[in-house]
């Protein structure tokens, strides 16, 4: 069962579906101690809910699969995260991202990074760190990747290849969405990496 512990990273709903969806899934879920919110818990349930048997291969089978995996880790008693309740709650197709945010204002000292998918939502956080001087990094999920590469958990061409994986399995095309998803990670990854991969790793 999830704590009401809080551990150093925060991180939002896409963010645990995107780490629970790579090869590295089974190292990471007890390598990183990581908090998120009842409100993303909610999220992930209802991804697990909403479509009993989506196709193999479709949106909606990864996000029933990667909240599975998730739910079922919080819910270890010997897991490393834990859940934190969220007062008042949040709705709306964004209560995830805005309950970290709440999260965030009472608890900041708590936390030294925040690992959420929406650029957008990034930028958000980014502006109430600054406002109120927190020490805190806002990074996207393949970030997480790189805490087990930093920790010499996993080897260099086993992170290049999982967040290349993460990158396309997400979706994530375009020049400015994928320099986003390696913004502060400080790997060249080209060094390793064929040219088939060159879709999914920074631009030059």
């Amino acid at each position: 069962m999830a704590s009401e512990a809080r551990y150093p990273i925060l991180a939002d709903t896409s963010s645990l579906i995107a780490v629970a969806n790579t090869t590295q899934w089974e190292l990471l879920k007890d390598a990183i101690h990581l908090t998120t919110t009842n409100v993303c818990k909610h999220e992930l349930q209802n991804h697990v809910s909403s479509n009993k048997y989506p196709p193999e291969g479709s949106r909606e089978h990864y996000l029933k699969q990667g909240s599975q995996r998730v739910l079922e880790h919080l819910d270890e008693d010997s897991s490393p995260w834990s859940c934190v309740t969220v007062v008042p709650r949040p709705h709306g197709p964004d209560a995830g991202e805005q309950s970290l945010k709440q999260e965030l204002s009472e608890h900041a000292s708590s936390y030294q990074i925040v690992s959420i998918l929406d650029s957008a939502a990034r930028r958000s956080i980014r502006r109430l760190i600054e406002d109120n001087a927190y020490d805190i990094d806002v990074v996207g999920p393949p970030y997480l990747l790189y805490i087990l590469l930093d920790n010499d958990l996993i080897a260099k061409p086993e992170f290049c290849e999982a967040t290349v994986e993460m990158i396309r399995t997400e979706g994530w095309t375009g020049y400015e969405v994928v320099k986003n998803a390696w913004t502060s990670i400080p790997v060249d990854c080209s060094e390793i990496l064929g040219g088939e991969y060159d879709d999914a790793l920074p631009p030059t």
